[in-house]
């Protein structure tokens, strides 16, 4: 059957137009003129026979029809981009948009992301805090670390990072407070907690007190602030073990008592299926696979050395 489609031009117009909500913005990127885009989306309009755009002395603002089409062509846009980029042969080069909870960022990247620069000089690193959900809009982030691995439509979702999760607390807590090595102890200290996953009552219900768990103690906005919270002694934090490598080796925190709460997937490398096999997004995936795989092992084998 033959199709119909619409003049390539017309649709790439309308998709940056609609995509940046301004017909200069659009003009900007695609390199022409805002007449030329306006004109562009008049073929589009009258080749479907629907207005696409509301339009208003200062801005525009799509339709039903037209935020409908969007959601139809852009991931077949994508599509095409990724695949052309693919066979292409696209070098790693340009910006590479991340985002990423400040924990993540953090604790666990920071410490291992020279290694990446060094690996892809041409590559422009741009970091983002991110907090749930995951949400990819106007051709960027190209990368977000996931949360946990819930599925997202229209998104590709890759179990990244699996960790147990144990009592942490400075040193100087801990010098403070001799008796944290019993789990029964920390009933009554001072627990620090986040809004997202707090993480305490199962803890607690490894050794069958989950109703007695406390119900106390500061609450933070996410977990980073609650584990800076305890490097300066404000009391004891759950955290991932296998994100903290390095703040366990530096000695900023130290494990409070050993007994340890159920490995768990905490995040997920992601990004939008139509550009899975982009060359940047594949060498930033690939990386940080081969971190976990590898470094993580070393510095395990450095930390018990330490210790």
């Amino acid at each position: 059957m033959k199709r119909k489609l619409p003049p390539f031009p017309a649709i790439r117009a309308f998709e940056a137009a609609a995509r940046l909500g301004s017909f200069k913005e659009a003009a900007g990127e695609l390199c022409v003129t805002a007449s030329a885009i306006s004109h562009q989306v008049r073929v589009l309009e009258t080749f479907l026979g629907r207005a696409m755009f509301e339009r208003g002395p200062r801005l525009v603002e799509l339709t039903a029809d037209g935020r409908l089409y969007l959601q139809q062509i852009g991931p077949v846009l994508d599509q095409l981009d990724a695949s052309t980029r693919l066979i292409a042969g696209e070098t790693c080069a340009g910006p590479l948009h991340l985002q990423m909870t400040e924990g993540f960022m953090k604790r666990w990247l920071m410490p291992r992301l020279k290694r990446f620069m060094e690996r892809y000089p041409d590559l422009e690193i741009r970091m983002e805090r991110w907090m749930p959900p995951t949400v990819f809009e106007g051709g960027r982030p190209d990368v977000i670390i996931h949360w946990g691995d819930e599925p997202v439509p229209g998104v590709d979702i890759k179990p990244l990072l699996s960790s147990t999760r144990v009592p942490l607390c400075s040193p100087e807590f801990l010098k403070a407070n001799p008796d944290l090595s019993r789990p029964e102890a920390l009933l009554t200290k001072t627990l620090l907690r986040d809004e997202t996953d707090d993480g305490w009552a199962e803890w607690f219900g490894l050794i069958g007190r989950a109703r007695d768990c406390p119900a106390g103690g500061p609450v933070f906005a996410h977990c980073e602030l609650s584990m800076t919270a305890a490097e300066n002694g404000l009391g004891v934090v759950l955290g991932y073990k296998d994100m903290i490598g390095k703040t366990l080796r530096d000695g900023s925190l130290v494990v409070a008592c050993d007994l340890e709460a159920p490995t768990r997937t905490i995040y997920s490398i992601a990004c939008k299926t139509a550009r899975a096999h982009e060359a940047k997004i594949v060498a930033f995936r690939d990386w940080v696979f081969e971190e976990v795989m590898f470094s993580d092992a070393s510095e395990t084998e450095a930390l018990q050395a330490a210790q």
